[in-house]
């Protein structure tokens, strides 16, 4: 069944009348995390962290779950994020055409016909867009439950905060994703399940190659790493010019694996 992982919890101050704090909801294909931020402070306050047990597959079981069991989830908020992360997400370019079935036929003809899922379009630099989609079901629960706020994919935070070029590597608990910035613009984004170590360092190494990026001459970026899970990447780092791991700041926003910091 669902359960909780995580529940830190601060003093909320908002009410109807006096709305300080903000509600990040990052939602993945098996989990959904509430991270609190006070708006005056710039800090983040109260996280809880749900996930589905491994005899469960899908939504349903985990929003019920919710209702009954989140501290944050009927709280008073200024701004509610919507944030999705999942592995049915492309980049492509921009068509400046307000008719989105063009970018609804390219995610199907990658990842396959989905049914019961809300299309998702954000514009990034350089001529090109963010396709995604959001599950029904969360939706539905999310719009019923806090009415305001928009949704944004984890990738579009991801790409934002890549400053730089080079090869950025964000680690999850079972996959990680690879972004590879190359002349200001995005030429790679995509989520790959946890492997043996050498595939995992393989598969790196044979996207630089396919795009003509010589490791030895490129910045090795990794965020969300941890030690003994992700020892790979270690290896991988001896094949680029430099490696860093790096952390959160003391202060301001960015997306960790996680929450938003």
């Amino acid at each position: 069944m669902a359960k909780k992982k995580i529940g830190i919890y601060g003093t909320l101050e908002s009410t109807a009348n006096h709305k300080v704090e903000d509600l990040y909801i990052i939602v993945d294909h098996q989990s959904i995390h509430f991270a609190v931020k006070h708006l005056l402070s710039n800090k983040y306050v109260s996280f809880e962290s749900f996930v589905n047990g491994n005899d469960v597959n899908g939504f349903a079981q985990l929003l019920a779950y919710l209702q009954n069991n989140s501290k944050l989830m009927h709280a008073v908020y200024h701004t509610i994020h919507f944030v999705m992360n999942g592995a049915r997400v492309l980049i492509s370019k921009d068509q400046s055409i307000k008719d989105h079935t063009i970018y609804q036929n390219e995610l199907n003809m990658v990842f396959g016909n989905q049914a019961d899922q809300e299309l998702l379009v954000s514009s990034l630099r350089n001529n090109q867009v963010l396709i995604s989609s959001i599950p029904d079901i969360y939706q539905t629960l999310l719009t019923r439950a806090f009415p305001t706020g928009k949704w944004m994919h984890y990738a579009d935070a991801v790409i934002k905060e890549a400053k730089e070029d080079g090869v950025y590597l964000y680690f999850f608990d079972s996959y990680y994703i690879v972004l590879i910035k190359n002349n200001g613009s995005v030429q790679f984004l995509k989520y790959f399940d946890e492997a043996e170590e050498a595939q995992n360092v393989y598969n790196v190494l044979h996207v630089c190659k396919h795009l003509q990026i010589e490791p030895n001459k490129s910045n090795l970026i990794l965020r969300g790493y941890h030690s003994e899970q992700n020892h790979w990447a270690v290896e991988l780092g001896i094949y680029f010019e430099n490696a860093t791991i790096e952390k959160a700041p003391e202060h301001g926003d960015h997306f960790a694996t996680y929450f938003i910091f």
